[in-house]
Protein backbone atom coordinates (compact mmCIF):
# COMPACT_ATOMS: atom_id res chain seq x y z
CA UNK A 1 0.00 0.00 0.00
CA UNK A 2 3.15 2.25 0.78
CA UNK A 3 4.46 1.53 -2.14
CA UNK A 4 1.41 2.14 -4.50
CA UNK A 5 0.63 5.15 -2.41
CA UNK A 6 4.39 6.31 -3.43
CA UNK A 7 4.06 5.36 -7.56
CA UNK A 8 0.75 7.48 -7.29
CA UNK A 9 2.78 10.94 -5.86
CA UNK A 10 5.85 10.05 -8.10
CA UNK A 11 3.54 9.88 -11.71
CA UNK A 12 1.43 13.22 -10.24
CA UNK A 13 4.58 14.89 -9.81
CA UNK A 14 5.80 13.74 -13.07
CA UNK A 15 2.60 14.50 -15.25
CA UNK A 16 2.55 17.96 -13.07
CA UNK A 17 6.34 19.10 -14.05
CA UNK A 18 6.93 20.29 -10.64
CA UNK A 19 10.85 19.68 -11.77
CA UNK A 20 12.59 21.64 -14.72
CA UNK A 21 14.36 18.72 -15.58
CA UNK A 22 11.53 16.15 -15.66
CA UNK A 23 10.54 18.79 -18.83
CA UNK A 24 13.64 18.40 -20.20
CA UNK A 25 14.06 14.92 -20.11
CA UNK A 26 10.51 14.34 -21.42
CA UNK A 27 11.60 16.62 -24.71
CA UNK A 28 14.54 14.83 -24.85
CA UNK A 29 13.51 11.47 -25.39
CA UNK A 30 10.56 12.13 -26.94
CA UNK A 31 12.69 14.13 -29.70
CA UNK A 32 15.28 11.19 -30.12
CA UNK A 33 12.57 8.37 -29.91
CA UNK A 34 10.99 10.66 -33.23
CA UNK A 35 14.32 11.36 -34.86
CA UNK A 36 15.74 7.88 -34.68
CA UNK A 37 12.30 6.44 -36.16
CA UNK A 38 12.35 8.71 -38.91
CA UNK A 39 16.15 7.55 -40.38
CA UNK A 40 15.77 3.97 -38.93
CA UNK A 41 12.87 3.74 -41.55
CA UNK A 42 15.21 4.52 -44.51
CA UNK A 43 18.49 1.84 -42.99
CA UNK A 44 15.55 -0.91 -41.75
CA UNK A 45 13.85 -0.76 -45.26
CA UNK A 46 17.80 -0.61 -47.28
CA UNK A 47 18.89 -3.27 -45.20
CA UNK A 48 21.65 -1.27 -43.26
CA UNK A 49 19.88 -2.16 -39.54
CA UNK A 50 23.39 -2.66 -38.09
CA UNK A 51 24.94 0.06 -39.48
CA UNK A 52 23.11 1.90 -36.87
CA UNK A 53 25.13 0.18 -34.23
CA UNK A 54 28.81 0.58 -35.95
CA UNK A 55 28.18 4.38 -35.74
CA UNK A 56 26.62 4.49 -32.55
CA UNK A 57 29.80 2.84 -31.24
CA UNK A 58 32.30 4.66 -33.32
CA UNK A 59 31.22 7.64 -31.85
CA UNK A 60 32.93 6.55 -28.50
CA UNK A 61 36.50 7.40 -29.39
CA UNK A 62 35.34 10.78 -30.89
CA UNK A 63 33.71 11.80 -27.11
CA UNK A 64 37.24 10.35 -25.81
CA UNK A 65 39.38 11.89 -27.91
CA UNK A 66 37.54 15.43 -27.73
CA UNK A 67 37.85 15.13 -23.55
CA UNK A 68 41.68 14.18 -23.99
CA UNK A 69 42.60 16.93 -26.50
CA UNK A 70 39.86 19.93 -24.60
CA UNK A 71 40.56 18.59 -20.96
CA UNK A 72 36.87 19.12 -19.93
CA UNK A 73 33.70 17.43 -20.17
CA UNK A 74 31.58 20.92 -22.14
CA UNK A 75 29.01 18.94 -24.19
CA UNK A 76 29.56 21.10 -26.87
CA UNK A 77 33.31 20.07 -27.63
CA UNK A 78 32.41 15.70 -26.77
CA UNK A 79 29.04 15.83 -29.24
CA UNK A 80 31.89 17.46 -31.73
CA UNK A 81 33.87 14.71 -31.15
CA UNK A 82 30.87 12.08 -31.52
CA UNK A 83 30.18 14.36 -34.79
CA UNK A 84 33.84 13.99 -36.34
CA UNK A 85 34.06 10.40 -35.29
CA UNK A 86 30.53 8.92 -36.01
CA UNK A 87 30.79 10.56 -39.69
CA UNK A 88 34.21 8.80 -40.17
CA UNK A 89 32.82 5.72 -38.95
CA UNK A 90 30.40 6.34 -41.82
CA UNK A 91 32.55 6.56 -44.64
CA UNK A 92 34.88 3.92 -43.29
CA UNK A 93 31.22 1.70 -43.99
CA UNK A 94 30.20 3.40 -47.20
CA UNK A 95 33.75 2.57 -48.69
CA UNK A 96 34.41 -0.36 -47.68
CA UNK A 97 31.01 -2.17 -48.70
CA UNK A 98 31.58 -0.48 -52.38
CA UNK A 99 34.76 -2.41 -52.47
CA UNK A 100 34.64 -5.83 -54.09
CA UNK A 101 37.01 -7.19 -51.77
CA UNK A 102 34.78 -6.69 -48.65
CA UNK A 103 31.51 -7.81 -47.85
CA UNK A 104 28.52 -5.17 -46.17
CA UNK A 105 28.60 -6.98 -43.11
CA UNK A 106 32.03 -7.81 -42.82
CA UNK A 107 32.84 -3.89 -43.39
CA UNK A 108 30.16 -3.12 -40.40
CA UNK A 109 31.78 -5.70 -37.95
CA UNK A 110 34.82 -4.19 -39.00
CA UNK A 111 33.99 -0.47 -38.11
CA UNK A 112 32.23 -1.66 -35.07
CA UNK A 113 34.99 -3.16 -33.49
CA UNK A 114 37.95 -1.69 -34.17
CA UNK A 115 36.29 2.25 -33.27
CA UNK A 116 34.99 0.78 -30.22
CA UNK A 117 37.79 -0.93 -29.33
CA UNK A 118 40.02 2.18 -29.88
CA UNK A 119 37.23 4.36 -27.60
CA UNK A 120 37.30 1.36 -24.91
CA UNK A 121 41.67 2.12 -25.21
CA UNK A 122 41.31 6.06 -24.77
CA UNK A 123 38.38 5.68 -22.22
CA UNK A 124 41.37 3.26 -20.28
CA UNK A 125 43.76 6.08 -20.50
CA UNK A 126 41.26 9.03 -19.03
CA UNK A 127 40.63 6.63 -16.07
CA UNK A 128 44.29 5.66 -15.75
CA UNK A 129 45.76 9.95 -16.01
CA UNK A 130 46.05 11.58 -12.09
CA UNK A 131 43.50 14.19 -13.21
CA UNK A 132 40.71 12.02 -15.41
CA UNK A 133 37.52 11.03 -14.77
CA UNK A 134 34.63 9.93 -16.75
CA UNK A 135 32.10 11.21 -14.95
CA UNK A 136 30.97 13.01 -17.63
CA UNK A 137 31.42 10.26 -20.44
CA UNK A 138 29.53 7.77 -18.79
CA UNK A 139 26.78 10.29 -19.64
CA UNK A 140 27.56 9.30 -23.14
CA UNK A 141 27.83 5.59 -22.63
CA UNK A 142 24.99 4.97 -20.75
CA UNK A 143 22.73 7.89 -21.40
CA UNK A 144 21.12 10.02 -18.76
CA UNK A 145 18.09 12.23 -20.02
CA UNK A 146 17.62 13.62 -16.63
CA UNK A 147 21.36 15.66 -16.82
CA UNK A 148 20.03 17.51 -20.22
CA UNK A 149 20.11 21.19 -19.65
CA UNK A 150 17.72 23.94 -21.35
CA UNK A 151 20.38 24.99 -23.70
CA UNK A 152 21.58 21.37 -24.90
CA UNK A 153 17.91 20.67 -25.15
CA UNK A 154 17.54 23.92 -27.41
CA UNK A 155 20.71 22.39 -29.58
CA UNK A 156 19.42 19.27 -29.42
CA UNK A 157 15.74 20.26 -31.03
CA UNK A 158 17.42 22.61 -33.70
CA UNK A 159 19.43 19.45 -35.32
CA UNK A 160 16.52 17.09 -35.09
CA UNK A 161 14.12 19.98 -37.04
CA UNK A 162 17.28 20.81 -39.15
CA UNK A 163 17.50 17.08 -39.70
CA UNK A 164 13.98 16.26 -40.49
CA UNK A 165 13.51 19.02 -42.74
CA UNK A 166 16.64 17.76 -44.88
CA UNK A 167 14.98 14.07 -44.86
CA UNK A 168 11.57 15.87 -46.04
CA UNK A 169 13.15 17.90 -48.91
CA UNK A 170 15.34 14.42 -50.06
CA UNK A 171 11.69 12.12 -49.40
CA UNK A 172 11.45 11.12 -52.21
CA UNK A 173 15.04 10.66 -53.84
CA UNK A 174 15.89 8.07 -50.51
CA UNK A 175 12.73 6.19 -51.00
CA UNK A 176 13.63 5.22 -54.20
CA UNK A 177 17.20 4.75 -53.69
CA UNK A 178 16.31 2.48 -50.69
CA UNK A 179 13.83 0.11 -52.88
CA UNK A 180 15.85 -0.01 -56.35
CA UNK A 181 19.37 1.68 -56.44
CA UNK A 182 19.14 0.93 -60.30
CA UNK A 183 15.82 2.33 -61.37
CA UNK A 184 17.18 5.33 -59.19
CA UNK A 185 20.50 5.45 -61.51
CA UNK A 186 17.92 5.42 -64.79
CA UNK A 187 16.34 8.46 -63.26
CA UNK A 188 19.76 10.31 -62.89
CA UNK A 189 20.08 10.25 -59.49
CA UNK A 190 22.92 9.88 -57.58
CA UNK A 191 22.98 7.20 -55.37
CA UNK A 192 26.34 7.17 -53.90
CA UNK A 193 25.69 10.42 -52.81
CA UNK A 194 22.16 9.99 -51.58
CA UNK A 195 23.54 6.64 -49.60
CA UNK A 196 26.46 8.89 -48.15
CA UNK A 197 24.00 11.78 -47.30
CA UNK A 198 21.70 9.14 -45.60
CA UNK A 199 24.80 7.21 -43.95
CA UNK A 200 25.74 11.33 -42.77
CA UNK A 201 22.06 11.86 -41.48
CA UNK A 202 22.28 9.10 -39.12
CA UNK A 203 25.62 9.96 -37.74
CA UNK A 204 23.59 13.33 -36.83
CA UNK A 205 20.75 11.38 -35.35
CA UNK A 206 22.79 8.95 -33.12
CA UNK A 207 25.27 12.27 -31.73
CA UNK A 208 21.86 13.75 -30.98
CA UNK A 209 20.29 10.65 -28.93
CA UNK A 210 23.39 9.53 -27.78
CA UNK A 211 23.31 11.80 -24.57
CA UNK A 212 19.93 10.62 -23.92
CA UNK A 213 19.84 7.30 -24.73
CA UNK A 214 23.72 6.32 -24.69
CA UNK A 215 26.34 4.68 -27.33
CA UNK A 216 25.50 1.06 -26.86
CA UNK A 217 21.58 1.47 -26.97
CA UNK A 218 20.94 4.33 -29.72
CA UNK A 219 21.02 1.75 -31.91
CA UNK A 220 17.82 -0.36 -31.09
CA UNK A 221 16.08 2.82 -31.10
CA UNK A 222 16.97 3.29 -34.71
CA UNK A 223 16.02 -0.91 -35.84
CA UNK A 224 13.09 -1.05 -33.55
CA UNK A 225 10.25 1.21 -34.37
CA UNK A 226 10.62 0.94 -38.15
CA UNK A 227 10.77 -2.28 -37.66
CA UNK A 228 7.69 -2.42 -35.88
CA UNK A 229 5.91 0.12 -38.42
CA UNK A 230 6.91 -2.55 -40.95
CA UNK A 231 3.84 -4.59 -39.78
CA UNK A 232 1.66 -1.76 -39.58
CA UNK A 233 1.92 -0.20 -42.91
CA UNK A 234 2.70 -1.32 -46.64
CA UNK A 235 3.83 2.02 -47.91
CA UNK A 236 6.98 4.02 -46.75
CA UNK A 237 5.32 7.07 -45.72
CA UNK A 238 2.89 5.23 -43.64
CA UNK A 239 6.47 3.07 -41.92
CA UNK A 240 7.78 6.97 -41.50
CA UNK A 241 4.73 8.07 -40.00
CA UNK A 242 4.67 5.27 -37.50
CA UNK A 243 7.96 4.69 -36.73
CA UNK A 244 8.21 8.27 -36.07
CA UNK A 245 5.18 8.10 -33.72
CA UNK A 246 6.36 4.88 -31.95
CA UNK A 247 9.89 6.26 -31.36
CA UNK A 248 8.32 9.20 -30.02
CA UNK A 249 5.67 7.67 -27.50
CA UNK A 250 8.62 5.28 -26.65
CA UNK A 251 10.98 8.24 -25.23
CA UNK A 252 7.80 9.85 -23.46
CA UNK A 253 6.93 6.70 -21.87
CA UNK A 254 10.30 5.42 -21.20
CA UNK A 255 11.01 8.97 -19.43
CA UNK A 256 7.94 8.23 -17.71
CA UNK A 257 8.83 4.92 -15.99
CA UNK A 258 12.75 5.93 -15.12
CA UNK A 259 11.07 8.80 -13.23
CA UNK A 260 8.51 6.38 -11.81
CA UNK A 261 11.06 3.64 -10.79
CA UNK A 262 13.76 4.61 -9.38
CA UNK A 263 16.99 3.76 -10.45
CA UNK A 264 15.73 2.77 -13.93
CA UNK A 265 17.62 4.90 -17.00
CA UNK A 266 15.93 6.48 -19.34
CA UNK A 267 17.60 4.84 -22.56
CA UNK A 268 16.70 1.15 -21.12
CA UNK A 269 13.05 1.95 -20.19
CA UNK A 270 12.81 3.56 -23.80
CA UNK A 271 14.32 0.32 -25.68
CA UNK A 272 11.81 -2.11 -23.34
CA UNK A 273 8.59 0.22 -24.78
CA UNK A 274 9.75 0.18 -28.18
CA UNK A 275 10.14 -3.41 -27.59
CA UNK A 276 6.93 -3.96 -26.23
CA UNK A 277 5.16 -1.44 -29.76
CA UNK A 278 7.36 -4.59 -31.83
CA UNK A 279 5.73 -7.16 -30.35
CA UNK A 280 2.33 -5.97 -30.37
CA UNK A 281 2.84 -4.53 -34.25
CA UNK A 282 4.02 -8.29 -34.99
CA UNK A 283 1.07 -10.01 -33.39
CA UNK A 284 -1.52 -6.81 -35.18
CA UNK A 285 0.19 -7.38 -38.36
CA UNK A 286 -1.73 -9.64 -39.94
CA UNK A 287 -4.90 -8.44 -38.73
CA UNK A 288 -4.34 -5.84 -40.32
CA UNK A 289 -3.47 -7.04 -43.66
CA UNK A 290 -7.26 -8.55 -43.37
CA UNK A 291 -8.71 -5.50 -42.61
CA UNK A 292 -6.87 -3.69 -45.24
CA UNK A 293 -7.95 -6.57 -47.95
CA UNK A 294 -11.38 -6.37 -46.70
CA UNK A 295 -11.92 -2.60 -46.89
CA UNK A 296 -10.21 -2.85 -50.72
CA UNK A 297 -12.83 -5.32 -51.71
CA UNK A 298 -15.62 -2.85 -50.03
CA UNK A 299 -14.39 0.04 -51.98
CA UNK A 300 -14.10 -2.19 -55.36
CA UNK A 301 -18.12 -2.84 -54.79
Amino acid sequence: MVRSNLYLERAQEFFAFQYDFVALALGASVIVGVVCGLVGTFLVLRGYSLVGDAIGHATLPGVAAAFLITGTQHPGALLTGALLSGLLGAVTVGVFSRGPRVRSDAAIGIVLSVFFGLGILLVAMIQASPTGTQAGLTNFLFGNAAAITAGQLQVLAGLSLALCVAIGIWFRPLAIVTFDPGFGRSLGLNVSALEMGLLAALSMAVVVSIQAVGVILVAAMVIIPPSAARFLSRRIQGVALWSMAIGGVSGAMGAFLSYLFEGVATGPAMVVVATGFFLLALFLGPFNGVLATALRKRRAR
